[in-house]
């Protein structure tokens, strides 16, 4: 291989072996904060955990709520992206239950961050699932009349803490209410279908699809 060849293999290894460290220490950053949440974590416990200085995670992530913010953003489309192709409410939910159950530990950080005091505004300052959500209920009443006077966003934010409660709780939940006899899977179909319930309720529209569903 010339010198040409060698600078040129050189130049494309370098940005690959820095996106590949950075993947690594935002991989250490989620695992340590959903586990033990911000407050409890510092940026050497991030490097220690990713076997890199902390220094090396100052220069390429900055501080821990930069940290922070970029480990709750790299994954904010997940459950959005699992419902980008349809219009329906109840098919959204579903579509985003089940897609979050399979990254429980992204939605931990929100659990977290919420207990342990750290502002809304200091995380992503948006939830995109929520956002999505609410859009959608809007699409889903049209020009019907509130029911029982709930503001859609109310109904929303309720699901979502029911839903988050779950995923942050279930530990301890299921043995609490003499569950522990039940297979996770009927648990799960239960619990979404409790969060249709609400909607259904709740939100005028809402119920027309999901009856549709059966």
């Amino acid at each position: 291989m010339s010198d040409t060849d060698a600078h040129g293999a050189s130049d494309e290894r370098a940005p690959r072996a820095r996106e590949a460290t950075t993947a690594a220490m935002l991989d250490a950053a989620e695992e340590l904060f959903a586990a033990h949440g911000f407050t409890a974590v510092s940026v050497r416990d991030i490097a220690k955990q990713a076997g890199v200085s902390h220094a090396l995670v100052h220069r390429y992530l900055g501080s821990k709520d930069e940290i922070y913010r970029q480990v709750l953003g790299r994954n904010a489309d997940i459950l959005t992206g699992s419902a980008a192709d349809t219009d329906d409410l109840m098919e959204a939910v579903a579509l985003m239950f089940r897609e979050g159950l399979a990254h429980r530990q992204y939605l931990r950080l929100f659990t977290h961050s919420a207990l342990h005091g750290l502002p809304f505004e200091a995380t992503m300052g948006h939830f995109p699932a929520v956002d999505l959500l609410i859009e959608l209920v809007e699409r889903s009443r049209g020009e019907a009349p509130p029911c029982g006077d709930v503001d859609p966003r109310m109904a929303v934010a309720a699901v979502t803490a029911l839903y988050l409660g779950w995923v942050a709780l279930e530990p301890w939940l299921v043995p609490g209410a003499g569950l522990q006899d039940a297979d996770e899977a009927t648990l799960l179909t239960q619990l979404e279908r409790i969060i249709r319930y609400v909607l259904a309720g709740t939100i005028p529209g809402a119920a027309r699809t999901d009856e549709a569903d059966g």
